[in-house]
């Protein structure tokens, strides 16, 4: 292809500015980046790109590609600034938050040693919803899939290379096995995900999230060929400019949880940055001078230290909550400053040979005991960090992981009971003048209130609580309930074991996504029963706010629904909660959430003057 740059690509750097700042966006909780993780998926086209065009180039130049020199030269990329960031990351955290440096220590030689994503499936972490603050090393996953990207695809070229001995051929060969990989990838994103569980697993794993990686390798193979596209300036331009628009419409619209993403929007998201790619490599496109602009162009040269350091900061000062701008601000500036710091004295200096001009130096100078102590500068310059790291992680780390300190009498098993208690004391209101329960007597409509709730380990933790409450309860709880599950509970309730009370409290929501259960269940639910939906206080999952304000639409927009809020009944206080800061605690908390909930209830029947039968 002509009238491309060839070496130094002006605007590529502006488009990693653009993706740090998505995924700054994200992190800091910002409603406008709520699809900032595709920023990840940016750097991922970008690294395919550059680094099959790199290896490309060699085979044409040289007939082969050397391999040592190309992964020695991706650990004097990545490693340095990753060693930096790691150690002072658990350091700062051993002296500042015993709970953050647990999670540091668990995960720092995964982060270090290029399998983070691995560990993360394994363990059965989530990234979208964390038991407390998250690791602050979590966002090492990416550089994890790209490590075993530089490991994996430089070998499929040399295979191929050793069978294919013109250009055109191994450029064929290679890019439909490319095309083929993509095509597998995509698939099981697709198949694996599930959208009533935690994305997780396919947002971590290699082999669903290498297809980015591959359509930059593509992009890179068509780039080296002698295709002759054909695109005008003025086309190429509006291409890119959609494209990038494009993708700036999908992270500000679709959550990192959403379904559209697994079933194709990573891809569409991938394929679109090709574009802008593509747009970019033509010389003095609009995009290129754009992206160009000396502020962008310089964020876009830290963009990997600012992808490294903004996470552990964002951790340390926030926990990985919503934050004050105040906060945010503090947040920003100081990855601002960590990044300068380590990209001119670590990063630049090492990629320019520091540590080699140094060793010949030495050498120079030194001849007795020369190969220990070439040795000796060269290990020690990499492993001092490690050792101190190390050394913290051995000695303070507690035997008892404290992060997940939550209610357990009631997980992992299915409550169901239907509780009479004794008659209470009747009310001063003479019980023969009606059926109907007064009203003007709050306690008197708990009492007689028929409920029936549904919810997850929240609800379990607060079992003993509910019986207290209500004298007529059936409640149905496990731990990690998903939102959907509360449509097969209820039909077999309502069929099955013939419920016909007064009100469902639907209480579920913690665990994932409840994109369009709230309409089915009151759909489900007779007309004249009354229904109760409890908002979120779950701070460090990821569709908090979104599904808080499903819950709200749904109950202002809603006839015979009501809100129980208890995200604003509990605010400012923390201490109400388990470390987690989502399981109401025994020392007050279970006790507020039952109050907000009688609160509530006792509200909306006086308030709408809802009719409720005395119950015999």
């Amino acid at each position: 292809m002509k009238n491309l740059q060839e070496k130094y690509i002006a605007g590529l750097d502006g488009l990693r500015a653009v993706a740090v700042l998505m995924v700054i966006g994200y992190h800091l909780k910002l409603p406008i980046f709520k699809g900032g993780v595709l920023g990840v998926t940016i750097f991922f086209v970008i690294s395919g790109f550059l680094i099959t065009r790199l290896l490309l180039q060699e085979l044409q130049k040289t007939n082969k590609i050397d391999l040592k020199n190309f992964w020695i030269k991706r650990i004097k990329r990545i490693w340095p600034a990753l060693i930096l960031m790691v150690s002072v990351t658990v350091i700062l955290s051993a002296i500042f938050n015993r709970l953050v440096f647990t999670k540091a220590c668990r995960d720092f030689i995964s982060a270090l040693l290029g399998y983070n994503n691995w560990y993360q499936i394994f363990n059965n972490i989530s990234y979208f919803d964390n038991g407390g603050a998250p690791s602050p090393l979590l966002h090492c996953w990416s550089l994890a899939i790209e490590t075993q990207f530089y490991l994996i695809f430089p070998l499929i070229i040399i295979i191929i290379a050793k069978f294919k001995s013109t250009k055109k051929e191994r450029h064929q060969v290679l890019s439909v096995i490319t095309t083929l990989l993509i095509i597998i990838s995509a698939i099981l994103m697709a198949v694996l995900f599930n959208p009533n569980g935690d994305p997780s697993r396919v947002y971590y794993g290699l082999d669903t999230r290498c297809f980015s990686l591959l359509v930059g390798a593509l992009l890179a193979i068509i780039v080296e060929s002698d295709i002759k596209i054909g695109l005008t300036k003025p086309a190429n331009d509006i291409i890119g400019i959609i494209s990038l628009v494009c993708v700036c419409i999908i992270v500000t619209k679709v959550a990192g949880y959403d379904a559209f993403l697994y079933k194709g929007g990573y891809l569409l998201t991938s394929i679109l940055t090709a574009f802008v790619i593509l747009s970019i490599l033509r010389k003095q496109s609009m995009l290129s001078k754009f992206l160009s602009i000396p502020v962008i162009d310089w964020l876009g040269k830290l963009s990997y230290s600012i992808y490294l350091w903004h996470y552990p900061i964002i951790i340390l000062i926030s926990g990985g909550q919503s934050a004050s701008l105040s906060i945010m601000l503090l947040e920003v500036t100081l990855t601002l400053v960590a990044s300068v710091l380590s990209y001119y004295l670590v990063e630049t200096p090492i990629r320019r040979g520091i540590l080699s001009k140094t060793i010949k130096m030495l050498k120079d100078k030194i001849q007795k005991d020369q190969r220990v102590i070439k040795k000796g500068i060269t290990i020690a310059s990499v492993c001092l960090a490690l050792v101190v790291t190390s050394t913290l992680c051995v000695a303070f780390v507690p035997k008892e992981n404290m992060s997940d300190d939550i209610v357990q009498e009631s997980s992992n098993k299915v409550v169901k009971k239907d509780i009479k208690k004794p008659e209470t004391t009747p009310s001063t209101t003479n019980s023969q003048d009606s059926q109907y329960v007064d009203l003007s007597n709050g306690q008197e409509i708990i009492n007689n209130l028929d409920v029936f709730v549904i919810g997850d380990s929240i609800v379990s933790g607060s079992f003993a609580k509910f019986q207290e409450t209500f004298p007529h309860l059936k409640l149905s709880s496990k731990e990690s309930r998903q939102a959907n599950l509360s449509i097969p509970i209820l039909t077999s309730a309502l069929n099955e074991e013939g419920w016909n009370g007064d009100s469902l409290i639907f209480a579920l929501g913690t665990n994932g996504p409840l994109y369009d259960y709230l309409p089915k269940v009151r759909e489900l639910l007779p007309q004249d029963k009354t229904m109760f939906v409890i908002s979120l206080h779950a701070p460090y999952t990821q569709w908090q706010d979104d599904n808080n304000q499903k819950i709200e639409e749904f109950c202002k927009n809603t006839d015979n629904v009501y809100l129980i809020d208890w995200a604003q009944y509990c605010k400012g206080h923390n201490d109400w909660f388990e470390k987690d800061q989502t399981h109401p605690n025994k020392l007050g908390g279970t006790e507020q959430f039952l109050n907000c909930i009688k609160e509530s209830i006792i509200k909306a029947y006086q308030k709408d003057k809802i009719k409720l039968t005395k119950k015999s």
